[in-house]
């Protein structure tokens, strides 16, 4: 199909022979034959329906190769369309670049909320698995049009991923059970998740270890810096004692502490203890 006829022009086809003629099965007069089918109208496509495809286009094309390197005549000949056919539906590269982004982040956020796991650490690593999957599967779009953590990229692709880490940001507070976070908690969880961002961006370029390997370690990345933060936020040591009461044993959250606790040789313990011995000297 033309892209004038997606576009719901005329259709050029011949009608009884020639364009404008008597169409076949009908006489002179008016008359149907006998024995003949009347040819069903024509359909226009739905501007949206048009508007998605173009879309769909974009992000195959983006995939590939960066936006700057991309022209409107490149997507237009991509979509099987013309530059002018383009511009009715996007008044520009820019505004088509802004639906690319909003798909695309619209897609992550969908597959995120597709995880129903009620355990935290489970609930933690099936999402980062989901992640994972999302941004090998779209790799040119993670690495060129949303441009993760690069402050150079457009500002419709930086809106989208910030929607995105906000997304996170309340999911992973869902999983922690905690309704309105206290600023302390909001800055470990966003530092998190700009942490996992990078180590993904990273990932892709180097493959340098294991998928699984690598969302086990930010999995277990969250938890550990709540411990560690814990004792100068009261509403963060009560996360983290939550988490360890609603954790079953053999969970990743109950292996990560028996890791930890397995690390506690004589030598260890001999230097923790001098550091818990210690005093602060008196004042004079």
């Amino acid at each position: 199909m033309s892209d004038q006829d997606l576009d719901g022009g005329k259709p050029d086809v011949a009608v009884g022979g020639e364009i404008g003629g008597t169409p076949p099965g009908r006489s002179a007069r008016g008359g149907r034959k006998a024995g003949t089918r009347k040819r069903p109208p024509f359909r226009r496509l739905p501007s949206d329906r048009r508007r998605q495809e173009i879309v769909t286009t974009a992000i195959k094309v983006f995939r590939e190769r960066p936006e700057y390197e991309v022209s409107i005549d490149d997507l237009a000949a991509a979509a099987g369309s013309s530059r002018s056919s383009l511009y009715r539906y996007f008044d520009s590269k820019q505004e088509l670049y802004e639906a690319v982004a909003d798909r695309v982040g619209a897609e992550v956020i969908d597959r995120l909320n597709d995880v129903d796991e009620s355990v935290p650490s489970w609930n933690l690593m099936l999402r980062l698995h989901v992640y994972f999957d999302f941004i090998e599967e779209y790799e040119g779009i993670v690495g060129g049009v949303l441009a993760v953590g690069s402050g150079e990229a457009p500002e419709p692709a930086r809106a989208a991923a910030q929607r995105v880490r906000d997304h996170i940001l309340r999911i992973t507070c869902d999983t922690l059970g905690v309704i309105e976070p206290s600023a302390g908690l909001e800055m470990v969880i966003r530092s998190w998740i700009a942490g996992v961002e990078w180590a993904g961006v990273e990932w892709l370029r180097t493959r340098s270890l294991p998928r699984a390997e690598l969302e086990i370690l930010l999995a277990r990345q969250l938890g550990i810096t709540l411990i560690g933060v814990a004792p100068s936020d009261p509403s963060i040591a009560e996360r983290v004692s939550w988490w360890a009461s609603v954790e079953p044993p053999d969970g990743p959250f109950g292996i990560l502490v028996r890791s930890v606790a397995g690390l506690l040789d004589v030598k260890m313990l001999g230097n923790l203890a001098r550091l818990l011995s210690y005093e602060d000297a008196p004042a004079t």
